[in-house]
Order: structure tokens, then C-alpha cells, then sequence
């Protein structure tokens, strides 16, 4: 059976679905490209697009952390939006930053995502607070995301977690400071 999705509002031009969307990841995934939207643990959450003052942050660390990463040859840096597929968690995020080791880069797909665990992931505050403290927190730490780093913009506050036997210990909590074990980097903003 066949479904359709009116594309427009006059109903000329439709979508045919094959079949109907069992779960928040199959609706995600039939969604229009570019959609500001998450699955996490199989609910969706629509995102609002990051203001200045978040994107200033976010570029300043992707940059710092691309330019090391270039350097020292250890794998790539994503920045948002782009789509991390965690499916065994029925989950699809789009984390601000997402750094994926040469050693873990089986899980850059053809497709242009990423189907599996970074390495590292920064999230920087917005919006929904609780989403990333919490939600995005407890699924990176399930997935195994080795380190998670939670920036405020405003307080420029960085809360840093390592996975250890499975569960995150927060490594360190400072203002202004950027320190990665993992990639052995370290830097001020």
C-alpha cells in the first residue's frame, strides 16, 4: 500500500511513501533535507536555528579543533548541521561538533552521515537546555562517545565528561579553557 505526502498546499505535487513510519527515526528520515530536527531515544524535537553568539562558539572551536586535527593527521571534524545516525538507540542528532578519529572513520558513510560514535562531541547551550544536559548527555554516554563537552556561550563555562567503564565522570568544569585528553589539545577562548 502506498501513502502520499502533500508537497504542497494545493496538493499538485506528492511524495509516495511505501510505507508508513513505525518509528520518530522513520519520520525523521523521510523528513526535507535541512530540517533543524533531532530523534533521541525515538521522540523528535524540532531545533530552532542557532543564534550568533552560539554559532560564534561553535566556529571558534571547530576551527581550533580542525586545525589540530589537520596537523597531527587523527581523523576529521563536523560541524553542524550534518546527521549522526546512533540507530541501535533509535536515535539521530546533529551535535554542534563531532570529531571522528582516522581509527573510527568506517563510520563515515556514503550516504554523507555519520552511522555510529564519534569520538568526541561539543555541544554548545541553546535553546533547550535540558535536552543537551541531560537527554543528549545520557545517550552519548550509552552510545560510548568518548568525550562530551558541554560549552556555555554565556558564562563561557565548559563542562567536560570521559566515558569510563561505560559511564561519564566529568573530567573538568572551567571557564575559558578547552582541554581534550583524548586528542591531547588545549586551549584558551
Amino acid at each position: 500500500m502506498k501513502y502520499f505526502v502533500p508537497l504542497t498546499k494545493d496538493d499538485v505535487v506528492m511524495e509516495f511513501i511505501e510505507t508508513v513510519p513505525k518509528t520518530a527515526l522513520d519520520v525523521f528520515r523521510i523528513l526535507p533535507e535541512g530540517t533543524l530536527c533531532e530523534v533521541i531515544d525515538n521522540i523528535l524535537y524540532m531545533s530552532p536555528a542557532p543564534n550568533l553568539t552560539d554559532q560564534r562558539l561553535v566556529f571558534l572551536f571547530a576551527r581550533k579543533l580542525a586545525d589540530f586535527v589537520e596537523i597531527e593527521n587523527v581523523g576529521e571534524v563536523f560541524i553542524s548541521p550534518f546527521d549522526v545516525y546512533l540507530e541501535h538507540h533509535l536515535s539521530a542528532v546533529q551535535p554542534d561538533i563531532a570529531f571522528v578519529s582516522q581509527a573510527n572513520a568506517n563510520i563515515l558513510k556514503d550516504d554523507g552521515y555519520i552511522h555510529g560514535v564519534p569520538d568526541l562531541i561539543v555541544e554548545v547551550l541553546s535553546g533547550d537546555v535540558k535536552r543537551d544536559k541531560v537527554k543528549k548527555k545520557s545517550l552519548y554516554e550509552r552510545a560510548g562517545v568518548k568525550e562530551f563537552f558541554i560549552a556555555n556561550p554565556k558564562t563561557k563555562k565548559i563542562e567536560c565528561f570521559v566515558l569510563v567503564d561505560g559511564r561519564y565522570e566529568l573530567a573538568y568544569a572551567e571557564e575559558g579553557v578547552f582541554k581534550s585528553a583524548l586528542l591531547g589539545l588545549t586551549f584558551n577562548f
